[in-house]
C-alpha cells in the first residue's frame, strides 16, 4: 500500500470514528429525561398531572424512555386568537353569532357564563357546575380546557332570564347547548350564576406592550412593540381619540384587570426615551378585543395630529351598571303638562327642539318611567369629575357632576331616532342597598355622590327630566332605548348590560311599554 493510500486510508478510518462520536453523541443527546409513567387521559382534565398514570409510579424525571419517542404536540389558536395571527385568515374568516359569551371578567378567558336563547341572554346556574361543563365552555370560545368551574357568582352576577340549570357534559360537546341540562331554573337566583376562568393559548401578547414611567406597575404611558425598517422597535401610541374603551384592551392584554382611567397626556410619565416616537395613531376599540392590534387603527402610516402622543392607561377594579327593566315596564304612562312649569327642565335642554317655539300655555306630551340603576360591579361607581368642577344649575338648585349620565330615545322599528330625552346625574346616591350593605353617598348638601357595590339608585317618574317629549310623535310602534353613561366617562367592567330596550305601542292617548331586555343585540 503505497503512501497516499495510507494517508486516505487514515483519513476514512478518522471519518468513520468521527461520525460514529457523532453518533453516539447525537443518541445521548436523545436519551432526555422522561416521566416514569404512562399517561392515560379523557381530554378534558385541566392538567397533564389530573390525568390517570399508569404502572402507578409516581411522578419523578429520572426515568428513559427505551421503546419510544418524545410526545410532540401541535397546538392551534382558537378563533378568537386567529385574527391577530394572520391577515389572510381575518380576511377569509366570518364571524357568527355565538351561542356562549363570557361577561365580567378582568382578564383574558374569565368571566360569567351567559347563553343565548330566543335572541335574549340570560345567565347558567351553578347547580352541579363543574370541570366538564367549564370546559366545553372555553373550547366553545377558541381557549384551551377550563382552569376553574367557579360558582356563587364569583364574577359578578348577570340580569334577565337564567336559561340553563343542573348541567351535565361529557366534556365532549361542542357548545354548552348540546350537554344536558335542566330548563327549569325556579329558585335559581344571579346570586348563583356560573363562571370560569379558561386556560389562555401562550400567545405572548402581554410581550409586545408595557406601560413605562408609572408611579407603580399598573399604570404609566402606553408603549407598543411594532416591525420598523426590519428592527422591532418600541414606540408610542397617539393620544388623540384615546378613551376608557382602549385601555380596557391594554390592560386585559397586560392581564392587569379593569382600566380605571385613560390618560391623553403623560407628559409627567417620563418613559424610556428611545420609545419616543409614534408608531401608533387612529385607535378604536370595541372593548372586547384581546390585543391593541386587533383595534382599528391608522396601520404603518400614523397620523398624530397633536403631534407628540403620550398617554398611559391605569388599572383598578372597576364597577358595573345594570338597569333593572321590570322598573321600567311598570312605571310607563303619559303626562301632558304645561310649558309654563317646565321651564327649568326646558332650560336643561330636556325637552324636544319644538319647545323652542312653543306657547308658555300649551302643553307638553312626556312619556314619563322611573330607572333603577344596580351596580353589580367590584367597585363603587363615582363621577368622572371633582367636587370643584361640578356645574351649579340655579333653577334646580343642583350641581351636576356628569354632563350626561343616560340617554333616553324612542327609535323606530328599524332603529331610527323619533324623539329624545336626556338626564343629567345631579343626584348619584344611594336610594337603596342589599341587606347588610350600608349606604354611602347621600348628595344632598353637595354630599359625595356616587353608587356603593350592591346598591341602587332609583330616579322616579316624577321627576324633572325623567321622561322623553313625544308631543311631536304620531301613533305606532316603536322601540324604548335608554343607555347608562353613554359617553364612558366613568370606567366599567361591562358596558353590554348598560343598554336597554323596550317594545313601546303608542296610539296617540295612551303607551304601553313591554318586552323589555338588556343588550346591545336583543331581538324584539
Amino acid at each position: 500500500m503505497s503512501k497516499s493510500d495510507l494517508v486516505t486510508e487514515g483519513k476514512r478510518t478518522t471519518c468513520f470514528r468521527v461520525k460514529e462520536l457523532c453518533l453516539r453523541l447525537l443518541a445521548k443527546r436523545r436519551k432526555k429525561n422522561y416521566w416514569g409513567f404512562s399517561v392515560n387521559c379523557t381530554g378534558n382534565e385541566a392538567d397533564l398531572s389530573d390525568c390517570k398514570l399508569g404502572r402507578g409510579i409516581e411522578l419523578k424525571g429520572n426515568s428513559t424512555c427505551e421503546n419510544g419517542m418524545p410526545v410532540v404536540v401541535s397546538c392551534v389558536p382558537g378563533r378568537a386568537f386567529a385574527p391577530s395571527v394572520s391577515a389572510g385568515f381575518r380576511k377569509a374568516y366570518r364571524v357568527e353569532q355565538p351561542l356562549v359569551r363570557l361577561r365580567g371578567g378582568a382578564m383574558i378567558g374569565e368571566g360569567r357564563v351567559e347563553v343565548l336563547k330566543n335572541g335574549e341572554w340570560g345567565t347558567v346556574c351553578d347547580d352541579n357546575w363543574n370541570i366538564r361543563a367549564a370546559t366545553v365552555v372555553c373550547r366553545e370560545l377558541g381557549f384551551g380546557s377550563a382552569k376553574e368551574a367557579l360558582t356563587g357568582a364569583r364574577l359578578g352576577q348577570g340580569i334577565g332570564p337564567v336559561h340553563m340549570n343542573e348541567v351535565e357534559c361529557s366534556g365532549f360537546e361542542k357548545s354548552l347547548t348540546e350537554c344536558y341540562f335542566n330548563r327549569d331554573a325556579l329558585g335559581c337566583s344571579h346570586e348563583e350564576d356560573a363562571s370560569v376562568r379558561c386556560n389562555v393559548p401562550a400567545m405572548g401578547f402581554h410581550n409586545r406592550l408595557r406601560l413605562s414611567g408609572g408611579r407603580n406597575p399598573y399604570e404609566g404611558r402606553v408603549e407598543v412593540l411594532a416591525e420598523r425598517n426590519g428592527s422591532l422597535v418600541w414606540g408610542t401610541v397617539c393620544s388623540d381619540s384615546w378613551g376608557t374603551m382602549e385601555a380596557m384592551v391594554v390592560c386585559r392584554q397586560l392581564g392587569l384587570g379593569f382600566a380605571s382611567h385613560a390618560f391623553q397626556e403623560t407628559y409627567y410619565w417620563q418613559g424610556d426615551a428611545s420609545a419616543d416616537a409614534i408608531i401608533m395613531s387612529g385607535v378604536r376599540c370595541s372593548g372586547t378585543e384581546l390585543t391593541l392590534e386587533q383595534c382599528l387603527h391608522h396601520g404603518k402610516h400614523t397620523h398624530c395630529p397633536k403631534g407628540g402622543g403620550r398617554f398611559a392607561a391605569g388599572v383598578s377594579s372597576a364597577p358595573d351598571l345594570v338597569l333593572n327593566a321590570q322598573a321600567v315596564e311598570q312605571t310607563t304612562y303619559l303626562e301632558d303638562r304645561p310649558m309654563y312649569v317646565l321651564q327649568c327642565a326646558h332650560e336643561e335642554k330636556c325637552l324636544s327642539s319644538s319647545a323652542d317655539k312653543a306657547d308658555p300655555n300649551s302643553y307638553r306630551r312626556l312619556l314619563r318611567f322611573s330607572s333603577q340603576i344596580h351596580n353589580n360591579g367590584q367597585s363603587d361607581f363615582r363621577p368622572r369629575a371633582a367636587h370643584h368642577s361640578w356645574i351649579w344649575h340655579e333653577c334646580h338648585r343642583h350641581y351636576h357632576s356628569m354632563e350626561v349620565f343616560t340617554h333616553y330615545d324612542l327609535l323606530s322599528l328599524n332603529g331610527t331616532k323619533m324623539a329624545e330625552g336626556h338626564k343629567a346625574s345631579f343626584c348619584l346616591e344611594d336610594t337603596h342597598c342589599e341587606e347588610g350593605i350600608q349606604k354611602r353617598y347621600e348628595c344632598a348638601n353637595f354630599g359625595a355622590q356616587g353608587i356603593t357595590v350592591g346598591c341602587s339608585d332609583t330616579y322616579r317618574h316624577d321627576i324633572d327630566c325623567q321622561w322623553i317629549d313625544i308631543t311631536d310623535l304620531k301613533p305606532g310602534d316603536y322601540i324604548l332605548q335608554i343607555v347608562i353613561n353613554p359617553n364612558y366617562e366613568v370606567a366599567e367592567s361591562d358596558y353590554t348590560n348598560n343598554i336597554m330596550k323596550c317594545r313601546s305601542r303608542y296610539d296617540g292617548q295612551r303607551i304601553w311599554t313591554y318586552n323589555c331586555h338588556i343588550g346591545e343585540t336583543t331581538n324584539l
